[in-house]
């Protein structure tokens, strides 16, 4: 078992402190309303309190400062008062420029934080995973910012409209929020950009101007910048879309429900306010199929990462997978609410869809004549779902998750590392 920690070198049992500044500061001229875009409401709620709930329901995030304009200070702070998000440290007045308005937030940053997420407040489709992604890849490489492939051609154009020049595509990003830094990086990037007078058109562009890399983490197409009227369309048709899902997740069998295993375990469990928020990365290998395997586990807890791995000299890609799961929750020493994020259809399938219960119920068949394989390890895993609350995200695998991809070449370095373990219930077909 190995204990790492991903950039700046950290203390055992250090929490690593992350503050979240989301800008409301904007006019949104463009957006042409009375009101500010931020404070538009789409399907009941207005656009900052739809983004700002997310950073507040993130485990990660300590911290929340909101930016806003001089004279929409006010109903920031109505919206504060109104949603009562305990996670709210300050509203802080912005400036002439984003860049200003940042760089006012970034003063206001305690000393002791270490990560810094600087994000859209109309940018609502933000997602837990994205913030996750993101601190995991600024503790990595110092900056990392969000972003999705460009899907249209670009054009360089001259001042009269004539195109002089396109670029290749495979190369182009389309950047969004959050973008995440080290404290120290990104305060003495602004502080650089303000001695010389530098101004970027985003936080990742002041980075690099001070002379830092920022990593490009991939982000969705979801996650859009609401501008125009025609993104309040767009946000609204997405919003109901969620909505959907989640009464469907309602109407659906226990099984199903919120990811659980049974209803009553899951759901039926007090919810303490003092249990801890766990966020798990987890992968399994293989060489060959079957042949020697390994899984890579990262488990965060307020920013503070653990990392395990094992090889085994025989066994199967879906053995390490589930393995894997199974090593990141027998790791916690207590009850946890966990979200839990696998690139393992075969995992994340068998809970959500209720597949590991009937099979359990069918005395471990799938059908009539099939039995289901790796009994000994669901059996483990569904040993801690009763002790946890888990929530299970399906990944892509080798898309730029820096979580997923840390997990993979955690699996593979611990099959090519030798003294490999004997799976001592797996069994040859």
């Amino acid at each position: 078992m190995r204990l790492l920690f991903f950039g700046r070198r950290m203390t055992m049992g250090k929490k690593l402190r992350c503050t979240a500044i989301i800008m409301a500061a904007g006019k949104g001229k463009r957006m042409q309303t009375a009101v500010s875009k931020q404070f538009l409401p789409v399907c009941g709620k207005e656009i900052l309190a739809w983004t700002v709930d997310v950073f507040e329901k993130s485990p990660l995030v300590d911290n929340i400062l909101l930016m806003a304009s001089a004279d929409g200070k006010e109903d920031v702070q109505h919206l504060w008062d109104n949603y009562g998000w305990k996670k709210v440290a300050a509203v802080l007045e912005g400036g002439k420029e984003r860049q200003n308005s940042a760089a006012n937030g970034l003063a206001a940053v305690e000393e002791d934080t270490d990560i810094v997420l600087i994000h859209d407040g109309v940018r609502p489709f933000v997602t837990e995973e994205m913030i996750a992604d993101s601190i995991v890849a600024a503790q990595a490489y110092g900056g990392a910012v969000i972003g999705v492939p460009a899907k249209d051609t670009i054009k360089v154009c001259s001042a009269d409209g004539m195109a002089v020049e396109t670029p290749d595509r495979s190369t182009l990003w389309q950047i969004q929020t959050p973008q995440t830094f080290q404290r120290d990086i990104i305060v003495n990037a602004y502080e650089k950009a303000e001695k010389n007078g530098f101004l970027g058109t985003d936080d990742a562009s002041v980075a690099e101007f001070a002379g830092h890399q920022v990593k490009v983490v991939m982000g969705s197409y979801r996650n859009i910048k609401i501008t125009t009227k025609e993104d309040l369309v767009i946000t609204e048709a997405f919003l109901k879309e969620e909505s959907l899902k989640e009464n469907k997740k309602e109407q659906t069998a226990p099984a199903e429900k919120g990811n659980s295993v049974k209803k009553e375990s899951q759901e039926g469990k007090a919810e303490s306010k003092d249990q801890k928020k766990v966020v798990i990365y987890t992968d399994g290998a293989c060489s060959g199929n079957p042949g020697a395997g390994g899984y890579g586990v990262v488990l965060i807890y307020g920013g503070t990462k653990r990392e395990l791995s094992e090889g085994y000299r025989l066994t199967t890609n879906n053995r390490m997978e589930v393995l894997a799961v199974i090593k990141g929750l027998e790791a916690l020493k207590e009850p946890c609410q966990v979200t839990l994020y696998s690139d393992s259809k075969y995992v994340v399938d068998a809970i959500q869809k209720g597949w590991v219960t009937k099979w359990k119920a069918n005395g471990w068949y799938r059908n009539k004549k099939e039995r289901a394989s790796n009994v000994d390890l669901w059996e483990r895993l569904l040993v801690q779902l009763e002790r946890h609350q888990v929530t299970f995200q399906w990944v892509k695998g080798h898309a730029d998750n820096p979580g997923n991809e840390r997990c993979d070449e955690l699996a593979r370095g611990a099959i090519a590392a030798g003294n490999l373990l004997e799976d001592e219930n797996y069994q040859m077909p």
